[in-house]
C-alpha cells in the first residue's frame, strides 16, 4: 500500500461526484466518467474529499487483506486520474523522424483514418477510435487528445510501435519528449 493512498482525493469545486453501491460517478466539464471499485471508498459530506480504504467490497471473495492492500493503491489513481481527465484530457505528441515521413488525417465512411507514410512499399492506415481526437499539427506532428489516459497512452503506443527509432540515425517515430541513445557507427 502507497503513502497516497492513505490521503484523501480533493474534488474540485467544478466536478460533481456520486456513489451507488461499487460504481463511482463522476460529473465534469468536458465529459462523465464511472468507475467500477472493487474497495470501499468514502464520500466525506460536503462532497468535496473522498477516501478509498483497503476493506474489500463484500462481494469480492478470495484473500481479503492481501488484495484489499494491492487495490487501495491502485484504486485512488484510478479515481485521481479520471478527476483529471474529466477536467483537462490527456495528451501525447508525437514527432516523426526520417526523410519522407508523413501523418495525414482522411475522412472515410463517417470515421477518421491516421494515414501514415514511414518509408514502406504501402501507407499505414489506422481507424481513429469515436473517444479519441487524432491531429496533425504539421505532417511530421501527430498530437493524440482523449479524457482516460490509458486509451491515449496505448493508441500513443500504437502509432510509436509502426516505426521504432533506431539506434544510429535516431528515425522512427518518437514522443515529443523521448531522447534516443545513439550508437556509433562503424570506424573504417
Amino acid at each position: 500500500m502507497s503513502n497516497l493512498a492513505r490521503q484523501s482525493i480533493k474534488i474540485p469545486s467544478h466536478i460533481s461526484i456520486k456513489l451507488d453501491g461499487d460504481i463511482l460517478f463522476l460529473t465534469g466539464p468536458l465529459t462523465k466518467a464511472t468507475i467500477n471499485l472493487r474497495v470501499l471508498v468514502f464520500i466525506n459530506a460536503d462532497k468535496n474529499k473522498i477516501t478509498v480504504s483497503d476493506k474489500l467490497l463484500p462481494s469480492i471473495v478470495g484473500n481479503k487483506k492481501l488484495e484489499g492492500k494491492a487495490l487501495q493503491g491502485s484504486t485512488f489513481a484510478l479515481i485521481r486520474q479520471h478527476i483529471l481527465g474529466i477536467s483537462a484530457g490527456f495528451r501525447k505528441q508525437l514527432n516523426l523522424v526520417g526523410v519522407g515521413y508523413r501523418a495525414s488525417i482522411e475522412s472515410k465512411e463517417n470515421n477518421s483514418i491516421l494515414s501514415l507514410k514511414l518509408g514502406y512499399s504501402h501507407k499505414i492506415e489506422l481507424e481513429i477510435p469515436a473517444h479519441l481526437k487524432v491531429i496533425c499539427l504539421k505532417p511530421t506532428v501527430i498530437s493524440v487528445y482523449g479524457q482516460d489516459k490509458q486509451k491515449v497512452y496505448q493508441m500513443a503506443a500504437i502509432i510509436k510501435s509502426y516505426k521504432i527509432p533506431e539506434p544510429y540515425k535516431g528515425k522512427g517515430i518518437l514522443y515529443q519528449d523521448e531522447k534516443i541513445l545513439r550508437k556509433e557507427g562503424k570506424r573504417s
